[in-house]
C-alpha cells in the first residue's frame, strides 16, 4: 500500500515536471521562431513588380515605324519613359515630338545614337533649345590677305577675331564656316585661275580653337591646287575631327549630308556650289573626286534634300551661289532657295558674294542669300554671324550677331546706331516687304497676314 502511494506520488511529480518543461519549451520556441499567422489573408509578403515587356514593345514599335527598334535599344531607357512611349503609341502612330517627349529622342536620333552611330553625337546642352551657328568665308592662305596680319600677332588668327565672336562661336551647339581654300603642302595652282588659295596643314587647328564643328568645301577654291591638295584637305579635316560637307572622292560622298545629334534631334547639313566654271573646280562624278555642284538648276540638291529628310529631323542647305560684290540676287538664287525649301530644307544659308546680301522667309523658313566674308581679305566691310535657335516642336529663331571686318580683324559691332544701320541695310537688300530686324538682331518675316508668303 505504501509502495503504491509512493508510485502514485512519483507519477504526479513527473507529470508536473513534464508540464513545466513543456511550457518552457513552448515559450522558448515562440521566442526564437517567427509567429506563423493563423489566417492566410493577413499575409503581407513583398510583391515584386512584373518585368517590363521589352519584347512586346519592341515588336509594336518596329511595326509602327517600319524600323528595327530592338530590345537592346529600349533597355537604354527607364520603365517610366517606355511606359510613356507605349501609351503614346496606342493609336498606332507616333509623331517625332511624341518620341521626343517620351524618351528624349526623336525616332531619327534614336536609331542613330543607339543603332547606326553615323552622326556626331553632341549630347544634350541642358536647355529646351539648341543653336546652329554660321559665318561666311574664312581664309588661312599662306601669304597675303588676312594671314599676313595674323602672323604679326602673338596669338595669330585668334588675335584677329574678337572675344565676343569667339564666345558666340564656341557657345553655338554646332558651328559651320565656309572653308574657302585647301589645306596642303602639295599641288600646283590651277592654270588660268586669277585667285588661288592654299593653307599650311597645321592651320586647321584654328578651326577647333574658334569653336568650329563643320566646314563647307562646296566652293570655287576647294580645288585651287589640284588633286593632291584636294584629297589632303579632306584627310586633314577628318584627322582634326572637323566634319566636312559638299565634297568627296565621288558623287555619292560629295552629295552626302554631314549629320549631328543634339538634344535628341538629328540635324543634316548639305552644301553645293554653282559658281565659276566646273572645269576649274570639278564636280564629283560617279568615280571621280570633286565638289557637289548645282549647275543642273539645283536638281541634284533637291534629290539630296529629299533623301536626307527621310531620316533627319532638320536639313540645312549651304549653297555657294550668286555674283560677287553685289547685293543684287540672281534668278537662280531666288528660284533655288525656294526649291530647296519645297524639297524639305529647314533653312538655306548662302555664300560666295564676299559681301552681305539680303534675306527672306519662304513658307516660314529663312533664306539667307549671302553671309559674305567673315575673316577673309583686307577689305573693310560689315559682317555677321547667324544663329538659328531651334526649340521643341521646331520653333526657330533667326538672330544676327553684327560685326565689322576691318584692318584684317573681325570685331563685334557694339555701337547701337551702327547696328541699326546694318540691320536696315540688310532689310533694304532683301526682296521687297520680306523681313524685319529688331534692335536685338532678331529677323522675322514681314507678312501682311499669317498665310501670305514673302514676295518673290
Amino acid at each position: 500500500m505504501k509502495t503504491s502511494k509512493i508510485k502514485t506520488a512519483l507519477c504526479v511529480i513527473a507529470a508536473a515536471i513534464a508540464g513545466v518543461s513543456g511550457l518552457l519549451s513552448v515559450k522558448w520556441v515562440r521566442e526564437t521562431e517567427p509567429t506563423i499567422p493563423v489566417h492566410s489573408e493577413t499575409v503581407t509578403a513583398e510583391e515584386k513588380p512584373p518585368e517590363f515587356d521589352y519584347e512586346g514593345l519592341s515588336k509594336s514599335l518596329s511595326l509602327i515605324c517600319s524600323k528595327d527598334i530592338s530590345v537592346d535599344i529600349l533597355k537604354n531607357f527607364s520603365d517610366e519613359e517606355l511606359t510613356a512611349l507605349s501609351n503614346a503609341s496606342k493609336d498606332g502612330f507616333l509623331t517625332n515630338e511624341e518620341w521626343h517627349e517620351s524618351i528624349g529622342y526623336t525616332l531619327n536620333a534614336l536609331t542613330d545614337v543607339f543603332g547606326t552611330k553615323e552622326s556626331v553625337d553632341m549630347g544634350n546642352n541642358g536647355r529646351d533649345s539648341f543653336v546652329l551657328g554660321f559665318t561666311g568665308d574664312i581664309n588661312f592662305t599662306y601669304s597675303g590677305y588676312v594671314m599676313t596680319h595674323a602672323r604679326t600677332m602673338p596669338g595669330s588668327v585668334l588675335d584677329c577675331i574678337d572675344e565676343t565672336f569667339q564666345n558666340e562661336m564656341k557657345s553655338a551647339d554646332i558651328m559651320l564656316v565656309n572653308n574657302e581654300f585647301p589645306y596642303s603642302d602639295r599641288g600646283e595652282p590651277q592654270p588660268d585661275k586669277k585667285f588661288t588659295f592654299r593653307s599650311e596643314p597645321e592651320n586647321v587647328k584654328y578651326l577647333a580653337d574658334m569653336g568650329v564643328d563643320i566646314v563647307s568645301l562646296a566652293n570655287n577654291h576647294a580645288y585651287d591646287y589640284g588633286h593632291d591638295a584636294f584629297i589632303d584637305t579632306m584627310a586633314i579635316l577628318d584627322e582634326a575631327g572637323i566634319a566636312r560637307v559638299g565634297a568627296g572622292m565621288n558623287a555619292e560622298e560629295a552629295s552626302a549630308p554631314a549629320t549631328f545629334v543634339i538634344n535628341g534631334y538629328k540635324v543634316a547639313y548639305l552644301a553645293c556650289c554653282g559658281v565659276e566654271s566646273p572645269i576649274k573646280t570639278p564636280v564629283a562624278g560617279e568615280d571621280s573626286e570633286g565638289i557637289m555642284g548645282s549647275y543642273d538648276g539645283g536638281e541634284a540638291m533637291v534629290t539630296a534634300i529629299k533623301a536626307a529628310k527621310e531620316y533627319c529631323d532638320y536639313v540645312i542647305v549651304y549653297p555657294h551661289w550668286g555674283y560677287e560684290n553685289t547685293t543684287e540676287l540672281t534668278a537662280a538664287q531666288k528660284a533655288n532657295g525656294k526649291k530647296y525649301i519645297d524639297a524639305g530644307a529647314d533653312a538655306v544659308i548662302g555664300d560666295h558674294s564676299h559681301i552681305l546680301q539680303g534675306m527672306e522667309f519662304y513658307n516660314g523658313k529663312p533664306i539667307i542669300y549671302s553671309m559674305g566674308n567673315f575673316w577673309f581679305n583686307t577689305r573693310n566691310q560689315p559682317t555677321i554671324m547667324l544663329k538659328l535657335e531651334i526649340g521643341r516642336g521646331g520653333e526657330m529663331t533667326t538672330t544676327i550677331i553684327p560685326g565689322m571686318q576691318e584692318n584684317s580683324e573681325t570685331h563685334y559691332m557694339e555701337d547701337g546706331a551702327e547696328q541699326r544701320w546694318l540691320y536696315d541695310s540688310i532689310v533694304s537688300w532683301s526682296p521687297v516687304n520680306s523681313i524685319t530686324i529688331d534692335d536685338n538682331g532678331i529677323v522675322t518675316p514681314k507678312y501682311n497676314s499669317e498665310t501670305e508668303l514673302s514676295q518673290p
